[in-house]
């Protein structure tokens, strides 16, 4: 599905950025907001993190691993007035010795080394070039496979620039995966639950990960009102210099829309009409930029991802630190991946996966990822309001920038 999305969005950027300018500048608005929105995410996680330790993200403690010996007279090795002895006939409390895992070579599965930034930057610079595509497609390499689909994409359409067949192959198989998800999402409350329930049996009565989990709602409302009463009113006036919350009032409607059904590409119809209603945009501008924004531009998904990595990340049995080389991965695959994610209800919770795994790839996904999926519902609409509201107000700006205001359309 990644492949198949990725591969036709990119295709259609750079056949559009070939023939026209308006192409190059949406592209790179699309590319810059997603970038600014994933760092954006990224800094307020760890700042909130930081300021506030005793009450956002505790990591969970980690269970105490328990063993006894045995001598070889039979006995089992225990403690005795301070001494060892190999004297106790049956296991018993005196008998059991907690195992410290300094190294966290029991946890990790792995022996313990020491690796710098140089040594990750590596790993991710050879993850990028994969020795064989399907296996990077089997194991679910997910930068290797973003990275062929680049490629792959732009090569296709360098080939045969009008309606190739390969592309619209892929285009059919990208929108067979649409429906395969949206049948699957009909079901999706059923496992849901079942991830909820089997994750309220595991972990007992709610902890500091379910109380962080309230905070990662918070922290993304934060982010959320920081693009769209800062940024985005700040970028729109210093591009247009016109009042730009004006211009905003009139997205309501898509907005709206787009909180209640969680889709870009639903709400489509809706954001058409709402820009075309401010004859401020021309209609063959913002049918080009809508449309192609709804599929590739996912700002709003590309800051959900480090809001729910740092999550995972601080509620993990385990302590898993965040360094230099760790963020640079977090924002540039939350980019691609959202990139890559259908414009469909809950399709970046499957993303989440594939930043973690890219991310940390010596730490499995964090059993907390259940309370991720608890409070996704909420996650996905606020996700999907910026995707629909960013691509409204890059068509506003593109339409000053290139002189296609509905104005001058008409003139």
């Amino acid at each position: 599905m990644v492949f198949a999305s990725l591969t036709t969005g990119i295709a259609t950027i750079v056949q559009l950025g070939k023939t026209s300018a308006i192409g190059v500048r949406t592209a790179i608005w699309f590319m810059m907001m997603s970038t600014v929105c994933a760092t954006l995410s990224l800094v307020v996680a760890l700042a909130w993190r930081s300021v506030h330790p005793e009450q956002m993200f505790q990591p969970r403690q980690r269970p105490q691993l328990l063993l006894s010996l045995t001598c070889t007279n039979g006995k089992f090795v225990e403690m005795v007035s301070e001494t060892i002895t190999c004297s106790a006939d049956v296991e018993s409390a005196s008998t059991r010795f907690e195992l410290l895992d300094i190294t966290k070579a029991i946890v990790r599965g792995r022996r313990p080394g020491k690796r710098g930034l140089s040594d990750q930057i590596t790993d991710i610079i050879f993850s990028l070039v994969p020795n064989n595509i399907m296996e990077s497609f089997q194991q679910g390499a997910v930068m290797a496979v973003i990275t062929f689909s680049l490629s792959f994409g732009a090569a296709a359409i360098a080939n045969d620039e009008h309606d190739s067949p390969l592309l619209l192959v892929l285009a059919h198989m990208s929108n067979a995966f649409f429906y395969i998800i949206t049948w699957v999402i009909d079901w999706s409350p059923i496992g849901v639950f079942s991830l909820v329930a089997s994750s309220f049996v595991s972990l007992g009565p709610p902890d500091d990960a379910g109380m962080g989990a309230g905070r990662l709602m918070l922290c993304n409302l934060v982010c959320v009102l920081l693009v769209q009463l800062v940024i985005y009113p700040i970028l729109l006036w210093f591009t247009t210099r016109r009042r730009p919350f004006k211009y905003m009032w009139q997205m309501l409607s898509c907005a709206t829309f787009a909180f209640g059904c969680a889709s870009s590409l639903v709400t489509l119809p809706v954001t058409l009409r709402c820009v075309e209603s401010t004859r401020e945009v021309s209609r063959a501008l913002l049918h080009f930029v809508l449309t192609v924004g709804s599929i590739v531009h996912k700002n709003g998904t590309a800051m959900l991802f480090p809001n729910a990595v740092v999550f995972l990340a601080a509620t993990a049995s385990s302590e898993i630190k965040i360094g230099i080389a760790q963020m640079v991965i977090i924002i540039v695959v939350s980019v691609l991946a959202s990139i890559g994610a259908a414009p469909i209800p809950n399709s970046g919770l499957f993303m989440v996966f594939s930043v973690w795994a890219s991310a940390f790839p010596n730490d499995n996904v964090p059993t907390t990822f259940s309370y991720l999926v608890a409070i996704y519902w909420y996650i996905d609409r606020m996700s999907t309001l910026c995707n629909v509201l960013g691509d409204t107000y890059v068509a506003r700006i593109i339409a000053e920038h290139v002189d296609e205001t509905f104005e001058s359309s008409e003139g």
